[in-house]
């Protein structure tokens, strides 16, 4: 990743640029639908999330409407439309996360820190994103991955209301 765009600051779209120029050049219009989900993701993967003027550097590049690059950026659950929180955790819902109580660290989620359909909280410190496979680490359940390297296993309601805090903490 360049570096994470922040809503409202001015993003470089000369990696982006080069990346489409390189990678993404459509023989006819069919090609060109047919990779607007590639540039969207190495937009994503550059800046954390799809910025607008990605998604219209993507529509002009590949000859397609901007209606129709945010048709598949509001299709699939996996991008992003505006940036994550400053932290990122993958909370495993798979079937021995569940059954150790993964819904109720969801429901708390969403309830008392007001996360919403993206996995925000409205404080700008975390994003969730459940992961419907299985982490692996089924003895620690339930399980989430924090900032793609460290497991925080064994969560529950209080530890999770303690990890939230941490994060604010830590900023």
């Amino acid at each position: 990743m360049v570096s994470k765009a922040v809503a409202g600051q001015p993003i470089d779209l000369e990696p982006l640029r080069v990346i489409l120029q390189e990678r993404f050049r459509p023989r006819d219009h069919e090609e060109a639908l047919e990779l607007i989900v590639g540039a969207c993701q190495e937009a994503q993967r550059l800046y954390g999330w799809v910025p607008p003027e990605a998604a219209e550097l993507i529509a002009d590049h590949l000859g397609v409407t901007i209606n129709r690059v945010y048709g598949l950026l509001t299709f699939y659950a996996d991008f992003r439309t505006r940036p994550p929180g400053r932290h990122f955790l993958w909370l495993c819902y798979g079937a021995a996360c569940y059954v150790a109580g993964a819904h109720r660290l969801l429901e708390l989620l969403r309830s008392r820190y007001r996360m919403d359909d993206q996995g925000d909280l409205p404080d700008g410190v975390l994003s969730v994103n459940v992961f419907n496979g299985c982490l692996g680490v089924c003895d620690l359940a339930p399980v989430g991955q924090l900032d793609h390297h460290e497991y925080v296993g064994g969560l529950d309601p209080d530890g999770l209301r303690g990890l939230i805090e941490r994060l604010r903490r830590e900023g």
